[in-house]
Order: C-alpha cells, then sequence, then structure tokens
C-alpha cells in the first residue's frame, strides 16, 4: 500500500460507515404521518385481531387506544401500553393490537424519542381505522 491510495481507502471506509448511520430529525407533522405509515403495516394483523374478536362476540366494538414510545437511533416502537380509560374494546382485541404494533421499526431512525397515542375504531361491518 503506498501514501497515494491511503486517503482514498480512508475515504471510502468513512463514507460507508456514515452511509449506515442515517438519522433524521422529523418535525412534528411528518412523525405523525411516518409513524402511521408504519402502524398502517401491519392492518392486516389488526384485522385479524378484530375477527377473532367477532368469532367471540358478534357485536364486538369499540375503541383501542395505545400509548408507545419510538425509539431514538433504532426506530423500535416500544413501551406499548393499553390505554385502559380511552378502550373501551374487549381487553382481549386490546392486547392482541398491542402486540400486533410492538417491535415495529421505523426508518430512518430519528435523533430524538418519539411518544404517540394511537386509537383504532372497531364496528362490525366496518374496516376497522388507525
Amino acid at each position: 500500500m503506498n501514501a497515494a491510495t491511503t486517503p482514498l481507502r480512508t475515504a471510502a471506509v468513512l463514507a460507508l460507515w456514515t452511509a449506515g448511520c442515517t438519522f433524521i430529525a422529523r418535525g412534528p407533522d411528518q412523525y405523525r404521518d411516518d409513524t402511521r405509515a408504519l402502524l398502517e403495516t401491519r392492518t392486516g394483523s389488526i384485522k385479524a385481531c378484530y375477527d377473532k374478536a367477532l368469532e367471540k362476540d358478534p357485536a364486538a366494538s369499540g375503541t383501542v387506544t395505545v400509548h408507545f414510545k419510538v425509539e431514538k437511533k433504532t426506530g423500535t416502537i416500544s413501551e406499548v401500553e393499553v390505554d385502559e380509560e380511552a378502550t373501551t374494546a374487549p381487553s382481549s382485541l386490546a392486547s392482541c393490537v398491542a402486540q400486533a404494533i410492538d417491535g415495529l421499526q421505523l426508518t430512518p431512525e430519528d435523533r430524538r424519542d418519539g411518544i404517540a397515542t394511537f386509537s383504532w375504531q372497531f364496528r362490525p361491518g366496518a374496516p376497522a381505522a388507525g
């Protein structure tokens, strides 16, 4: 290796390293929209939760509200908790929804933790809305 190639190799390694560490700083609206889009990737799983609740009770309905954290640097949804006071749907449905979103990962990651609250409305014959 000669001295002329060392700076090029160092620059290439540095470029590869920084490409793997992409963090952005979303504004509140973008954070909400990106998180909503991420949650929508679990629509099928959440619908399956509701279908299971309807098997037990064909009139099952109500709201499921959850609070969670989107971790900075990893973008992972964690600390998912059902808001018992704001949730009117059966507890088994609420637990299933919480499990369906736990561990999702927002990419690219953000420089800040995100604290979020999302709700879903469930009614027989109507699609689940986030």
